[in-house]
């Protein structure tokens, strides 16, 4: 069998990028013979435990696309982890889908870019035999919003990931000598940076002595929300953004971490929560429904009760959990193996 794993992305080497690398070797651990190629843009890192396919970035929704060829003796299969459609049609795909921030919560605001992408969702969708969802939430909110049949919905928590990380100058980049609380996550009203932002200065007021880390990109007015914010409680050095990073400088950040928060009304980055558990950092995390699997080993906030984050905060200094997420990736991975070979 030939495994094709699209990894298409904007980001360099992003942290899907890293999970579907994760993927792959616990692939070739069950199946070593396989052959495995990941679908990439030229401006894109490639995994060095697969086969690189460069496919053009531009136009791609116009374009036809093929990899299979014919008298190909090959059995293929595609497990997309990308937010583009699949990339041949002749290959039947199973795709990911982590969230449904863009239904529920638009931007005023759109690229051109991004319009493409909300027509072409339906094609995502179509055009594969199988949806792989990460939690129960996600799943109903397929079918409500993507008009998707349960039968064609798989429930598969995020796989747990490898805890190796390269020496990286990011502290020192960003002056970062102080013990600090990380943030990793989107900026629109959904993830609560703000009320972040009010708490941490009520935190900070008490004299208690973290930094707060932003990871991510927000968009023109956020950044400008989020930098009038700061100013205003008079936060500058003590908040630091740092916007995108590829993996290897966001493990860096994980690994030194001494708290991970998200305390919005509705997560959608994919599987960084479970990055930040897998380096037993202390998590702060908002009660809802997808953050369920980890209240037992996190302190845990109703997002629209926030008057007491300072002191969820000061207690996020000195927690440490005492358990983890019951997940083992063999178990996982026969899910994949069972979806992967109804097809054969």
């Amino acid at each position: 069998m030939h495994i094709i794993v699209d990894i298409r992305s904007e980001i360099v080497h992003s942290i899907i990028t890293d999970y579907a690398s994760n993927w792959v070797d616990l692939w070739r651990l069950r199946y070593p013979d396989h052959r495995v190629s990941y679908i990439h843009f030229r401006s894109q890192e490639c995994p060095s435990n697969g086969e690189s396919v460069i496919v053009s970035q531009t136009n791609w929704w116009r374009k036809s696309k093929r990899i299979t060829t014919n008298g190909n003796p090959e059995i293929f299969r595609c497990i997309n982890f990308s937010k583009y459609p699949p990339y041949d049609s002749k290959i039947e795909t199973i795709t990911h889908i982590f969230d449904h921030l863009d239904a529920l919560y638009p931007k005023v605001e759109i690229s051109g870019l991004e319009r493409i992408f909300k027509i072409q969702s339906k094609n995502k969708i179509g055009a594969s035999y199988k949806i792989i969802v990460p939690s129960l939430q996600i799943g109903q909110e397929a079918v409500g919003l993507d008009h998707i049949r349960e039968e064609k919905i798989e429930i598969i928590p995020y796989l747990k990931f490898s805890t190796e990380v390269n020496h990286t100058n990011i502290l020192s980049q960003f002056s970062i000598t102080e013990k600090y609380f990380l943030y990793d996550g989107t900026y629109g009203t959904e993830s609560g940076i703000l009320y972040i932002l009010n708490g941490f200065k009520q935190y900070r007021d008490r004299g208690w002595k973290y930094i707060l880390i932003l990871i991510g990109k927000p968009t023109d007015i956020e950044f400008k929300n989020i930098t009038d914010q700061i100013q205003k409680l008079e936060l500058t050095g003590f908040v630091r953004i740092v916007g995108t990073l590829d993996i290897e400088n966001t493990r860096s950040l994980y690994k030194n971490a001494n708290g991970w928060i998200y305390i919005g009304a509705y997560y959608a980055w994919g599987p960084r929560i479970e990055l930040a558990e897998n380096y037993n950092i202390p998590l702060l995390i908002s009660q809802i429904p997808v953050f369920q699997d980890y209240f037992d080993f996190s302190i845990v906030i109703h997002p629209n009760h926030l008057s007491n984050l300072w002191e969820k905060m000061q207690e996020l200094e000195n927690h440490i959990p005492k358990s983890s997420r019951k997940i083992w990736n063999e178990k996982l991975m026969q899910a994949y193996e069972k979806i992967i070979a109804e097809r054969s």
